[in-house]
């Protein structure tokens, strides 16, 4: 292969999640054909294009799109709130809602909570459950 000394290769990648902090390029000697964005928030997509340069310019980008892997959520849910049941039989319910955690801290996809309630009182246990979403 035939490649000039001050031939470079150029890789920027655009998050599709807004909030999220688009990495600087990276620069790459044409010797080496590999390149590794590092620092990316985790569970997100990324839009990504590979340019080679020289002295005259920058050539056509190709483009590719690819994921981070998950971790887990840094943020808490958001709005939580909880509604006590009526009088009568649902008088012993306890309604909750929240929204998800900020995009920015979700950190991939939400596919459950865990809601656990402890008593004011030390003769009753604690209650907890699973919410799966679909």
């Amino acid at each position: 292969e035939n490649v000039n000394a001050s031939t470079r290769y150029i890789v920027r990648c655009e998050p599709q999640l807004e909030g999220i902090d688009t990495p600087a390029p990276v620069n790459q000697s044409a010797t080496q054909e590999t390149a590794t964005v590092m620092d990316l928030a985790p569970g997100v997509t990324y839009n990504c294009n590979v340019t080679a340069m020289n002295d005259q310019g920058e050539g056509d980008p190709a483009q590719q799109s690819g994921t981070t892997m998950e971790t887990a959520p840094t943020g808490q849910p958001q709005n939580f709130d909880i509604t006590p049941g009526e009088s009568g039989a649902t008088s012993r319910n306890l309604t909750f809602f929240w929204d998800l955690p900020a995009p920015t801290q979700r950190n991939g996809i939400i596919t459950s909570y865990t809601i656990s309630c402890t008593p004011d009182t030390e003769t009753l246990p604690p209650v907890e459950t699973t919410v799966t979403l679909p």
